[in-house]
């Protein structure tokens, strides 16, 4: 594949036709394979625990992916420099491909729980991979469309993902949703092969950093014991320790040269920091926001599973909208649209905890709506902007990097809201007083978080200006 014109006119037309047409469609595959599997086994697991057994391991192929899933995109950064970006990118889908047959043929909950570990892995460097790929190839003008296009694939994915796998446990099959996604991620590994460049091989230092990914592992799953335990004081350690291991995973890539995240990770007073405690809040906020929200929906508020799903599921519509509308904004309507979106998110919150216990609906529904319209709007201009911020040859260590800190806000996301659910007494059969306790406290820390989302886009916006290499070489 020949490289791409710096200059290339920001249309959509340039996204879906010549030289970025089909890098366009291996992304797009990659990410809605990604977001596929990680929706089908909630939806599965019933007719899986009724074949194979493992009531008390329920919940752990789903937190073992995730695990997974996050070292997975961790390790994006040194795999795309020992093998550089297509056979890193064929290894990812190899390893999605090979964790599928495994759960397909699984006979024990322990031997679907080690194959969803490997699909995890593989699945999270799939969708760390194609970041890197928009951060590489895609000239700036062009990312927040193909950014935006993004994530309509991930809207869909959340409309027909449980449904994919529903198909299948209707059917009295819950392996053939396994076997499905085998012919489709083949497929994914010959149209990368074929249509990925492969760059970025040996750009760097070749020793792998097991260290560090055995650290970030360890904090990971440390973080996903924390929904094995009742006891609050039990979760607050585990919590604690999860954050002092990925700190020292953390700490330790900041001083290496093979860098697994780029330089300023986290640090508040910069472009690159600020725009990843935005991508850790924000993702933080809409897991406490969704977490519980077909729970009380259903208890609270009467509503059947499918009408609570996709009263929820609004928030994900509104996100794929607001990107798709803002995707072509550009000068002062760029700002417009990331601190408005922070805006609309802490307007969101607000509006969940006012509405969320006692109603009406249609003021639930307009408050996920305003939280997706806020993430939509704000989300896809932040990763481009960081994008021009990286230093020079980063692009595609930036771009990855992002759904790293992503995933690591949906662990300790979920973790934080467990805590607090539990601190208010939540547990199995609650009565609808605790629930209603427990759901006024997980909304008040979505205001927190959302509030803390508006300050990261504040200092975000001051700081891109200062260190965004395009202006700043001029």
């Amino acid at each position: 594949m020949t490289s791409i014109d710096p200059n290339e006119q920001p249309t959509w037309r340039a996204v879906f036709s010549g030289r970025l047409l089909l890098p366009t469609l291996v992304i797009n595959w990659g990410i809605l394979l990604f977001a596929i599997d990680t929706f089908i086994i909630t939806t599965i697991m019933p007719s899986v625990i009724q074949d194979i057994g493992g009531t008390s391991l329920y919940a752990w192929p789903v937190m073992i992916f995730t695990v997974g899933a996050i070292v997975g995109s961790a390790s994006a950064g040194p795999i795309r420099i020992k093998y550089g970006q297509r056979d890193g990118f064929v290894l990812a889908g190899l390893l999605f491909l090979f964790g599928n047959l495994g759960a397909a043929f699984a006979s024990t909950i322990e031997i679907l729980i080690a194959w969803r570990l490997l699909q995890g892995l593989g699945g999270g460097l799939i969708i760390s991979q194609s970041f890197g790929v928009v951060g590489s190839i895609y000239p700036p003008g062009l990312r927040t469309r193909i950014f935006s296009v993004i994530s309509t694939t991930w809207g869909l994915a959340t409309v027909f993902g449980p449904a994919f796998g529903g198909v299948f446990a209707e059917l009295g099959s819950w392996r053939s949703a396994f076997w499905a996604l085998v012919p489709l991620t083949l497929i994914f590994c010959i149209l990368v092969w074929r249509f990925i460049e492969n760059q970025g091989k040996g750009e760097g230092v070749q020793r792998f950093p097991v260290t560090r990914l055995i650290l970030f592992s360890a904090g990971i799953l440390t973080i996903g014991f924390t929904s094995q335990t009742d006891e609050s004081i039990n979760r607050v350690l585990l919590i604690l320790i999860a954050i002092c291991l990925v700190a020292w995973a953390m700490r330790r890539d900041a001083l290496s040269v093979n860098r697994m995240f780029p330089r300023k990770t986290l640090i508040p007073t910069s472009a690159i920091g600020s725009s990843y405690w935005y991508n850790l809040f924000f993702t933080c906020m809409f897991i406490f926001a969704l977490i519980y929200s077909t729970l009380y929906l259903q208890i609270l508020h009467s509503k059947s599973p499918i009408v609570a799903a996709y009263i929820s599921a609004n928030l994900s519509f509104c996100w794929t909208a607001a990107a798709l509308i803002c995707a072509s904004w550009s000068g002062v309507m760029i700002r417009v649209a990331v601190v408005g979106g922070g805006l609309l998110m802490v307007a969101g919150s607000i509006g969940l905890y006012l509405f969320a216990l006692e109603g009406p609906i249609s003021f639930i529904v307009l408050s996920f709506g305003l939280m997706g319209l806020g993430i939509g709007f704000s989300n896809i201009h932040v990763m481009a902007l960081t994008i021009e911020c990286a230093e020079h040859g980063d692009d595609a260590l930036v771009a990855s990097s992002i759904q790293t800190i992503r995933n690591m806000g949906l662990a300790f996301g979920s973790a934080f809201a467990g805590l607090l659910a539990n601190s208010a007494g939540l547990k199995e059969e609650a009565s609808p007083v605790v629930i209603l306790r427990a759901i006024e406290l997980i909304h008040i820390g979505a205001i927190v978080l959302s509030i803390l989302t508006l300050m990261s886009l504040i200092i975000f916006i001051g700081y891109h200006g200062k260190e965004n290499r395009f202006t700043r070489n001029q």
